[in-house]
C-alpha cells in the first residue's frame, strides 16, 4: 500500500515536472521571438539608413521589404513591389547577368558576388551586387537577400589608371623609338661633317671636290641646326613658353621667300624632277595681314620639308585662298599618302616613327607635332585630307586681320647689304676664338675694321678708349668677367646711339627678350648665317657723311 502511494506521488511529480519544463520550453520560446524580433528591427532601421540597396525576398523569390535606397535607384514605390512582384522578374533585372546569379541563389541557394554595369540614367553606372541565403534559427524558414552597391567612382579610377599606365608605355615605346631615331639623325650629318673635313685637309684636293665636300659639310650642318630647332621648338611649346610676335606684314613676300628656298633645296636633295608651284589669288595677290610672320614661314617649313619628304614622283603646291574675308593657307603633294587609321595620329610627338616608311625617310617625328603646336597657340585650325598612294593636303586657317588687298606686286625686294665698310669700325665681343676667325671671315669682303674684345670687361674698357670711332658692337651674351647683358648696359652708358647686336648660341624668346631689354638693337643665334649677318649690321650702322 505504501509502495503504491509512492509511485502515485512519483508521477504526480513527474508530470509536475513535464508540466514545469513545458512552461520554461515555452517561456525560452517566447524570448526567442522576442530577441529575434528585437534583432530584426535593429536590423531593420540600420538597413534603411545605408547608401546600399538592399532587397529582401521569401524563398520563392518574392520581394518581402525593400531599403529606400532601392527603392530610390530604380524609382519605384514601395506599394508597387512588397508582395507584388518577384524579384526573377524584376523589369531592370531582365536580359542581365544579375538576373541570371538571381535564379540560381532562388533555385540552387548559390550565393553570388558579382560586379557589372547596371540599367540606369548614368551611362557610367556600375554596380556590385550580392546574394546571400538567409535560414532562421528558430524554424525552417528560407529567405534571400540582395545587397546592391555602387562602385562607379572605383571602376571610373581603375580605368583612368589603366589608360594612364597604357599611355605610359606607350609613351615610354615612343621615347625610346625617339632616342634610337635621334641618335642616327644625328650621327648620320655628323659622320658626313667628321668625314668629308678630314678629306678637305688634304692639299692635293681637286678644287671642285673640295666645293663638294664644303656643300655636304654645308647641307649636314643645316640639317642637325633643323634637328636641334625642331627639339627646342616643341619642348617652348609644350612648356608655354612660345612667345608670338604679331605684326602686320606683306603675305607674298613671306611666301614668296619660303618658296624661293624650297625651290633651291630641292635640288640639293635630288628632288628637282619634281614640279614646284605657288599659287596664291589673282585678283588680291598682295595681302597685308596682321600675324605672326616667323611662326607662319614654319609652319610652311615644316609642311613643305614633309611633302617633299614622302614625295618621290610628281609635284608639290603650297599657297593660299581668300575667302569670305578669310584667308584658307595649304600644302599639297602627290606622294606616298597617309593611311586613314593613322590621319589621327600624325600630329602626335614622335608619331611619324611608327609608320611603316619610317626607315626609308627617317626624322624625328617632330614636324607635324610643331605645326599642330603653333597653329594651336596662333588660334587656328588644321585639317588634312590624304589617301593612301594618292597624295596629301593639308589646309590650314589663322585668324590674321586681312588690312589691305590691292594688285599684284613686282618682284618681293631683295635686301642687299652693303659691302665696302671701310669708313666703319665693328666691336666684336668673342670670348671663343674660332667664333671671332669665323665672324671675322664673315666680314672680310666688307673691308670693315674689327676691333675685338675677349670678355665683357674689355669690351667696355675698349669702349671707353674707342668710342670716338667705333660704330657698332657684335655681342656676345656668355662671356667671362662680365655677362653680355652687363656690357651691354655699360656700352650704352658710355655711348647711347651706338648699335650693339647680340650674337649669340642663347635662342629662347625669353632670352632675347632679356637682351632687348638690356640695350641690345638686334639679335641674331648661332650658328651665324653670313647673310643674316651682313643684312642686320647693315640696317643698324649709322650713315657716313
Amino acid at each position: 500500500m505504501n509502495d503504491e502511494k509512492t509511485s502515485s506521488e512519483l508521477n504526480a511529480e513527474i508530470e509536475q515536472l513535464k508540466d514545469t519544463i513545458r512552461k520554461l520550453e515555452a517561456q525560452i520560446r517566447q524570448m526567442d521571438q522576442s530577441s529575434e524580433k528585437d534583432i530584426e528591427h535593429r536590423l531593420a532601421l540600420t538597413i534603411n539608413n545605408i547608401p546600399l540597396a538592399i532587397l529582401n525576398t521569401d524563398r520563392h523569390g518574392y520581394i518581402t521589404a525593400a531599403n529606400p535606397a532601392f527603392l530610390k535607384i530604380f524609382d519605384i514605390q514601395a506599394s508597387e513591389l512588397i508582395d507584388k512582384q518577384s524579384i526573377q522578374f524584376f523589369e531592370p533585372f531582365q536580359n542581365t547577368e544579375l538576373q541570371h546569379k538571381i535564379t540560381q541563389l532562388i533555385e540552387n541557394q548559390l550565393d553570388f558576388d558579382i560586379e557589372l554595369p547596371f540599367p540606369s540614367a548614368r551611362k557610367d553606372a556600375f554596380f556590385r551586387c550580392r546574394g546571400l541565403g538567409i535560414k532562421s534559427r528558430i524554424s525552417n524558414a528560407l529567405s534571400f537577400l540582395i545587397i546592391i552597391g555602387d562602385v562607379s567612382k572605383r571602376k571610373i579610377t581603375e580605368h583612368e589608371l589603366i589608360k594612364a599606365l597604357q599611355k605610359a608605355e606607350e609613351s615610354d615605346k615612343l621615347k625610346t623609338a625617339f632616342l634610337a631615331s635621334m641618335s642616327h639623325e644625328i650621327r648620320t650629318p655628323m659622320n658626313h661633317i667628321i668625314g668629308f673635313t678630314e678629306f678637305m685637309k688634304d692639299l692635293s684636293l681637286p678644287s671642285y671636290e673640295r666645293e663638294e665636300y664644303a656643300g655636304i659639310i654645308f647641307d649636314s650642318g643645316q640639317l642637325l641646326l633643323r634637328l636641334i630647332d625642331d627639339i627646342i621648338d616643341i619642348a617652348k611649346i609644350e612648356s608655354g613658353q612660345m612667345q608670338l610676335h604679331i605684326s602686320v606684314f606683306s603675305l607674298n613676300e613671306v611666301l614668296y621667300s619660303v618658296f624661293k628656298a624650297f625651290n633651291e633645296m630641292r635640288g640639293r636633295r635630288g628632288k628637282e624632277h619634281i614640279v614646284f608651284t605657288i599659287q596664291m589669288p589673282e585678283v588680291a595677290s598682295t595681302v597685308f595681314m596682321k600675324s605672326d610672320a616667323v611662326r607662319l614661314q614654319q609652319l610652311f617649313y615644316n609642311l613643305l620639308d614633309n611633302a617633299f619628304k614622302f614625295t618621290d614622283e610628281g609635284q608639290v603646291n603650297m599657297g593660299y585662298t581668300i575667302e569670305n574675308n578669310a584667308i584658307n593657307f595649304f600644302v599639297e603633294d602627290s606622294g606616298t599618302g597617309i593611311p586613314p587609321n593613322q590621319q589621327e595620329h600624325i600630329f602626335k610627338r614622335f608619331r611619324q616613327l611608327d609608320y611603316g616608311p619610317t626607315k626609308k625617310y627617317g626624322g624625328t617625328g617632330l614636324g607635324l607635332a610643331i605645326v599642330k603646336g603653333l597653329i594651336d597657340l596662333l588660334d587656328g585650325h588644321v585639317e588634312v585630307s590624304s589617301e593612301s598612294g594618292r597624295g596629301t593636303r593639308f589646309q590650314f586657317s589663322l585668324p590674321g586681320l586681312i588690312l589691305q588687298a590691292n594688285s599684284r606686286p613686282s618682284a618681293p625686294m631683295v635686301v642687299t647689304p652693303k659691302t665696302n665698310w671701310s669708313a666703319y669700325t665693328i666691336l666684336v665681343v668673342e670670348d671663343e676664338r674660332t667664333n671671332y676667325n669665323l665672324i671675322m671671315i664673315m666680314l672680310r669682303p666688307s673691308q670693315a675694321n674689327i676691333l675685338w674684345a675677349m670678355n665683357g670687361k674689355e669690351a667696355v674698357a675698349m669702349m671707353e678708349k674707342h668710342k670716338e670711332i667705333i660704330d657698332l658692337v657684335l655681342m656676345d651674351i656668355r662671356l667671362p668677367l662680365m655677362n653680355g647683358y652687363d656690357a651691354t648696359r655699360a656700352v650704352k652708358k658710355i655711348n647711347p646711339a651706338v648699335p650693339v647686336i647680340a650674337q649669340t648660341a642663347y635662342a629662347m624668346d625669353v632670352e632675347i627678350q632679356t637682351a632687348m631689354e638690356a640695350g641690345c638693337d638686334g639679335y641674331i643665334t648661332k650658328p651665324i648665317e653670313r647673310n643674316l649677318l651682313l643684312e642686320t649690321i647693315a640696317a643698324h650702322l649709322p650713315p657716313k657723311a
